[in-house]
């Protein structure tokens, strides 16, 4: 009598039972382990197979992945890439005090100075630009200070936007909008209004330059709302953490934004409002 041996693929979680931030961190070279919620064990089962008939047994050719004895083994399926993400949150020094992660939606007073750090889950292109209560948009990464302008960020590595500056609230209330984009491709649309591309020669490769984008082409409400419509997409899913969601590995005051998507352009966009009075 033959075997049918089944091999399960050990430690296989799908993506569904993951939350955002497990997402995040599920990522090749993640400096968290990951704490999945139902984790497969090797399961080795043994199944009856039907009795031979008379028939003439089938040649090799008909039986892939044949094993000695037998058994046949069936080859457990690759484990998907890990989904693009990213992390943010909100920095407060209030008073002088040092800079500390704070609710991403608290409402903000005068005289708080505000920075907000990004992260990435691996080599993605991030854009941020945000508009004052002026109603005038800026963009305020990619910047000169880090990395001559270029705005290919490495995964698991923390970016402080601004990077020289902050937000400074004064007496009047308002809103600051920051508008955040992460693709895995550069985004053209940003792309033209940042940089210039030049190219020395055929051979070489083109070089990007940075640009004043409030001059060549000024950044409004109407750009911006065609850029966020463009990326409107079904695989984001969003998660906050802070004290109420205790964390074994680390404590945090964050957002997770992932897209399930595994295509080589996937993108994620953020909409963040910092509010004072």
């Amino acid at each position: 009598m033959r075997f049918l041996t089944l091999i399960a693929l050990a430690g296989a979680v799908c993506a569904q039972d993951l939350t955002p931030r497990e997402l995040f961190f599920s990522a090749p070279g993640s400096p968290v382990k990951v704490t999945r919620k139902a984790e497969a064990k090797p399961v080795t089962k043994q199944i009856d197979a039907v009795k031979a008939s008379p028939a003439k047994p089938p040649t090799a050719p008909d039986r892939p992945n044949a094993q000695p004895g037998g058994a046949t083994v069936i080859p457990a399926l690759a484990v998907a890439p890990a989904p693009l993400g990213l992390r943010y949150s909100i920095l407060l020094s209030r008073d002088n005090a040092a800079y500390k992660e704070v609710e991403t939606e608290s409402v903000f007073r005068s005289g708080d100075r505000l920075k907000i750090e990004v992260e990435s889950n691996e080599g993605a292109y991030l854009y941020v630009v945000s508009r004052g209560s002026s109603g005038n948009w800026s963009v305020i990464f990619p910047t000169k200070e880090v990395d001559n302008g270029n705005n290919f960020i490495a995964p698991f590595r923390p970016y402080t936007v601004p990077n020289s500056g902050r937000f400074y609230f004064d007496d009047q209330a308002g809103e600051e909008k920051l508008f955040i984009v992460l693709s895995r491709k550069p985004e053209s649309s940003f792309e033209d209004i940042i940089y210039t591309i030049t190219t020395p020669t055929p051979q070489a490769k083109p070089q990007k330059e940075m640009q004043l984008a409030q001059t060549l082409r000024p950044i409004d409400d109407r750009f911006v709302g065609n850029v966020r419509n463009s990326m409107l997409a079904r695989d984001l899913v969003f998660e906050k953490v802070d004290d109420s969601k205790p964390i074994a590995e680390r404590k945090e005051t964050a957002a997770y934004i992932i897209n399930k998507n595994p295509a080589p352009d996937a993108k994620l966009i953020v909409d963040l409002s910092l509010k004072h009075k």
